[in-house]
């Protein structure tokens, strides 16, 4: 009896080890992931403040030309 649960209990551990190693790849994954969208985020709200300027810019532009027109 005491063989067989010693096997039992290696089989345990070989399995908890396998999910342990699976866990750890899918973690590093799931960080790389993570880190590509950081990185996406980060370039899209730098893009969003240049059209932002852009914008801001124009309707400037817009009102010098309304306010010289209007003259």
């Amino acid at each position: 009896m005491a063989a067989n649960d010693l096997l039992s209990l290696q089989n345990k551990i070989l399995k908890l080890l396998e999910v342990q190693k699976e866990l750890r790849e899918e973690n590093q994954r799931m960080r790389a992931e993570e880190a590509e969208w950081q990185a996406e985020r980060a370039q899209l709200v730098q893009q969003n403040e240049i059209a932002r300027r852009k914008v801001h810019e124009m309707i400037q532009k817009l009102q010098v030309l309304e306010r010289n027109c209007g003259q």
